[in-house]
């Protein structure tokens, strides 16, 4: 409730009536609740997990009257797997708020860029080992062959699961880490970022992989680029967002498809609008839904061209 309203007045009358602690007890439990979650930061992961760090811009308390007491700054997740637990009671104590913010304190590394000229793209075409088979390459196939078939056709999902074999570690654990205000667009907080995540994966005796979101992705690699070859930075793995590649993704088919007819095939379904922002990766929910429906469309007409020629 307290949660929802932010009413100091509604929980004081709620604890008076016997329905609710008072809001003295409730932000006493969020100092104590804080404290307690460092303990769960400094937890070591184990052998055998595989952590992913992830860091994103998060913002809270936007809607304020006058725009004061909003934070806008730099928020980071650990996502480890095979997930734990810790069943951990946070203990009833009195820590102050400059203690708390001490336990979650984040060293600022200032950056200043040492070349002018930023990153270029190189596209190189990946090579694969040789005795690699990937065994799976003919499951595309498989589904679009089963579509006109039977109309109970299996989704791709449900496709992967039947073929997919081995042991499932298991639904994996988030551990929320400390905050940097700051811009996340700033050079300085993603250094600091790229810092301190290099020093928790040397803590836990992982490798540092770091997901960023498309602008802040670009900006670390360019950090990184910049640094020397003993730097600690050199050691860790960028990766850009799964939404992000997918957006990207679905954006190059669009562009190269630009012309062959397929924005006027989605404006016979779609708003013309809507069709600019599907083919540019924008709107990803119904383009990817668009794709889909198209592709086994246009799959289905020539499997029936090819039977009917067949006879």
């Amino acid at each position: 409730m307290h949660h929802h309203f932010g009413s100091r007045f509604l929980l004081d009358t709620l604890n008076t009536l016997g329905f609710a602690s008072s809001y003295t007890e409730v932000q006493r439990f969020e100092l104590n609740a804080a404290a307690a979650a460092h303990d769960r930061t400094d937890t070591q992961f184990g052998n055998g997990t595989f952590v992913q760090f992830i860091a994103d811009n998060v913002d809270h308390n936007l809607r304020t009257l006058d725009g004061h007491g909003t934070f806008h700054g730099m928020g980071m997740i650990a996502a480890v797997t095979p997930g734990f637990r810790l069943n951990k009671a946070a203990p009833r104590l009195s820590p102050t708020l400059k203690e708390v913010s001490d336990l979650a304190k984040i060293n600022i590394e200032y950056y200043k860029m040492q070349s002018k000229q930023s990153l270029q793209a190189e596209f190189a075409t990946m090579n694969y080992e040789p005795n690699m088979i990937d065994s799976t390459w003919k499951l595309n196939l498989l589904s679009k062959v089963c579509w006109p078939l039977t109309c109970n056709r299996p989704s791709w999902s449900a496709i992967m699961h039947k073929v997919m074999d081995g042991d499932y570690p298991g639904k994996l654990s988030v551990v929320f880490l400390p905050m940097i205000d700051m811009n996340p667009s700033d050079l300085t907080c993603i250094n600091s970022t790229l810092n301190f995540i290099g020093k928790q994966a040397k803590a836990q005796h992982c490798v540092p992989i770091l997901t960023f979101d498309q602008p802040l992705y670009w900006k670390a690699m360019n950090i990184i680029k910049d640094e020397p070859l003993n730097s600690p930075l050199k050691s860790v793995i960028l990766r850009l967002g799964g939404f992000h590649l997918e957006m990207s993704f679905v954006g190059g088919i669009g562009h190269l498809m630009e012309g062959s007819g397929i924005t006027e095939l989605l404006e016979t379904v779609y708003a013309p609008n809507a069709v600019t922002h599907m083919t540019s990766g924008k709107a990803i929910a119904r383009a990817v839904r668009a794709h889909y429906r198209h592709s086994s469309h246009v799959n289905n007409l020539v499997t029936h061209i090819r039977h009917t020629t067949s006879r």
